[in-house]
């Protein structure tokens, strides 16, 4: 990182979080900036500046600037100068007197100045009134007074935003920006679950950095326990972790804090945790697992109408109906029949069918819309791919599919609250293996008691990114479960890698269809070379959206090569889209491949209505292309992005929102679960076991369709494909089985 003094002679702000401007050096020479820290600033104003030196393709040398704080030197006449350019009323002979009036206490002025402008009291001086000069809203004046005294922690000028306005109305109307920082130094970590983006790492580089908190502050460790306790779940995967994971997790942070010293903090702070026989859950999770297992236990215990209303040989011409109208060829064999024949005549409200890729889970969804004509339906998937893939199957049947976060109306991650009662007689999920704990716990909120749900699968698939493991746990309670084993889907030598990863003993051969690229060489330009050739030929023969560059790691730099997303993304972007049009204050360009990596509803009031029958929302994971974008008249902030879905959904993804998206040229495997494509470019590297396992080649493996590339060193796909996917801590299984003794003894049917 290099340091810059200056002032900030001109400065144009995009978006309200990203600046662009030109700093006048002390040796005279120009340098431009760029970055969200300048979004604050004031043109006109001396500055120190912290960030890189780039050398840019077209605008030459520049810093990207990471944090920013005013600079004033230590002679009078810089002091005169910079009252005058920032107090309305304040002229030479003025700033003269206050200078003057400080006399050696120069240094004091120049912290009023730096940390709390707005308080500086020149009646000292003059009777005139005196006011900072600046036209801004009070929360832009306290964000400005936040970047001030906290931007060098590497607070982003979107998050400090955020923070102002969360401040606002504890600030009163005194003095407000003076009210707002002595409310936020008073304790930096309060906001942390009310304002987005702003997490505990965050606070904690605040408090002990800028405001000098002792690290054994009780505060601290009540944050720092609870932190500790919901990443560790979130990363994980848990449901809760016990005293000695905890503990350690916790010494692992800062091993100068007492793990118990910092759990009983949160004890008593009421931090949202809860402690139940020795295991601390995070309180969202605890009331998703208490209620969900309810649920499951009512369901297990409890007694409905079958789907079909026919039986015997009715329900099989039904069946032969069906099957007939799915074209010549298509035949269902013996565990499809069976799988079908269960479903439609069970007593069960809750259904299960897994199966691995190719088997014919969704096909089955077509013989159901045809045998329940006269049933409302609902089909669903928890991304919008596989909404899409589950809507072709069933459209003939006038049936339609859509995200499972729209269907409830459930977009915020642990959302705890019903938002939806549904109206339906059946729901069907797709790519079920996806559901986390909450997610679970929202569905069967919003289900009818008599409703059945079916819940399609693959078990040797990653589990949800979220907490739980939701789809093994059901597999183990009573139910009506069914699996099939044989394929249909021509896929070469696809299927064969999937089923020797999921039996743990890659032969790393080429397969019809699969081809091992043995060795990873340093991703420079000589090792980027074959997999940059690929992809391009890929999208070449299939197009963009039909193809997929996977990998396990996403955190990188972009000047920095390495095999993760961030770095190959820039890359291919400058191969495949280096002159599409800039979308200002926005590293994006109209071209662009991204992700959408929040889960957001799109509504009239943020001017994005969908177009669509898919539903009104997008969720993380889902993919498309950049078509167009609007800019107010000022053409300094974006209105909205013109999106065009792999889904087919045209949407207007809302201004406001930018920073939830990504390129995705290159994707995570996680980021790619739920998608299918025809050709897919897999480049395996290590990492931590929690995340890098068996449960990652398969799901990598099988989202290939026609064609699959494998980069990596043989022994290192052997070790991952010999890891197991990590046990996750829950006791769902064990509170449902519970919940069913308690509630036959009490003779509940």
């Amino acid at each position: 990182m290099t340091q810059i003094s200056g002032v900030l002679s001109s400065l144009s702000v995009y978006n309200q979080k990203w600046g662009r401007g030109s700093m006048r050096l002390d040796d005279g020479r120009r340098l431009t900036c760029v970055g969200e820290a300048l979004a604050t600033l004031a043109a006109g104003n001396r500055y120190r500046f912290e960030g890189q030196i780039l050398e840019h393709p077209r605008y030459g040398r520049q810093i990207a600037v990471a944090s920013a704080a005013i600079d004033l030197p230590s002679s009078t006449d810089a002091l005169v100068a910079h009252l005058m350019a920032n107090y309305r009323g304040c002229g030479e002979a003025t700033a003269k007197k206050l200078v003057e009036h400080y006399g050696e206490r120069l240094d004091a002025l120049r912290k009023i100045l730096v940390e709390r402008p707005a308080s500086l009291d020149f009646s000292v001086v003059t009777r005139r009134k005196i006011k900072a000069l600046d036209t801004q809203d009070t929360a832009s004046l306290i964000c400005r007074e936040l970047s001030g005294r906290i931007g060098n922690a590497g607070i982003g000028a979107a998050v400090l935003r955020r923070l102002a306005e969360w401040l606002l109305p504890l600030a009163g109307e005194t003095e407000p920006v003076r009210q707002a920082w002595t409310f936020f130094a008073a304790d930096p970590y309060a906001p942390i679950r009310q304002v987005e983006g702003y997490n505990f790492p965050a606070a904690d580089r605040v408090a002990l950095e800028c405001l000098g908190l002792a690290r054994d502050a009780r505060n601290r460790l009540a944050a720092l326990a609870a932190f500790v306790l919901a990443d560790g779940c979130e990363r994980s995967g848990h449901s809760f972790l016990d005293g000695a994971m905890l503990a350690q997790r916790i010494a692992a942070w800062d091993g100068a804090v007492a793990p118990e010293a910092a759990i009983a903090a949160a004890l008593e702070a009421g931090e949202p945790l809860v402690l139940e026989d020795e295991r601390y859950y995070p309180r969202h999770l605890y009331h998703a697992e208490v209620l969900l297992a309810r649920h499951l236990a009512r369901r297990a215990l409890g007694i409905a109408a079958p789907i079909s209303s026919v039986t015997g040989i009715e329900l099989g011409a039904e069946i032969d109906a069906a099957e007939a109208g799915m074209g010549a060829g298509f035949t269902l064999d013996s565990e499809q029949r069976a799988a079908i024949l269960g479903v439609l005549t069970s007593t069960h409200t809750l259904h299960t069918i897994t199966a691995g890729p190719g088997c014919g889970k969704t096909a089955l969804m077509e013989v159901l819309a045809h045998v329940a004509r006269d049933r409302t339906i609902l089909f669903c998937a928890p991304t919008g791919k596989a909404a899409k893939v589950l809507a072709t199957r069933v459209a003939r049947h006038g049936r339609n599919a859509c995200t499972l976060h729209s269907l409830l109306g459930v977009m915020e991650a642990g959302a705890a609250e019903r938002q939806r009662s549904l109206v339906a007689d059946i729901v069907v999920v797709d790519e079920s293996s996806m559901l986390d704990l909450s997610l679970a716990r929202a569905l069967f909120d919003a289900l009818p008691a008599d409703c059945h749900l079916i819940l399609l699968g693959d078990t040797g698939q990653l589990p949800s990114v979220g907490p739980g493991d939701v789809l093994q746990s059901l597999l183990k309670l009573p139910g009506d479960h069914h699996q099939l084993h044989r394929a249909h889907r021509n896929d070469g030598g696809i299927l064969e890698l999937v089923r020797q990863t999921r039996d743990g003993d890659i032969a790393c051969r080429d397969l019809p269809g699969v081809h091992f690229v043995r060795g990873l060489p340093p991703p420079g330009e000589v090792g980027l070379a074959p997999v940059i050739d690929a992809y391009l030929d890929a999208a070449e023969r299939c197009g963009l959206e039909r193809i997929a560059l996977l990998m396990p790691r996403r955190k990188g730099d972009i000047h920095m090569p390495g095999w993760n997303t961030t770095y190959l993304n820039e890359v291919l972007r400058q191969r495949i889209n280096p002159h599409g049009r800039r979308i200002p204050g926005t590293a994006l360009r109209v071209g662009d491949r991204v992700l959408i990596r929040r889960n957001l509803a799109l509504g009239s009031d943020d001017g994005a209505a969908a177009e669509s029958e898919t539903g009104g929302s997008v969720v993380n994971g889902d993919t498309g292309r950049i078509e167009d974008y609007a800019c107010d008249t000022a053409g300094r902030n974006v209105l909205y992005l013109e999106l065009l879905l792999d889904d087919g959904r045209r949407i207007h993804f809302p201004g406001g929102a930018l920073e939830a998206l990504a390129l995705a040229y290159a994707l995570t495997v996680h980021a790619a679960q739920g998608s299918e494509y025809r050709e897919v470019i897999v480049v395996l590297t290590g990492g931590s076991p929690a995340f890098v396992h068996r449960g990652m080649l398969y799901t990598a493996f099988s989202r290939a369709r026609e064609r699959l590339t494998v980069l990596g060193e043989a022994p290192l796909i052997h070790a991952l494909c010999a890891r197991p996917a990590p046990q996750r801590n829950a006791l769902l299984i064990e509170r449902t089985l519970g919940n069913m003794r308690k509630m036959t003894a009490r003779g509940y049917r």
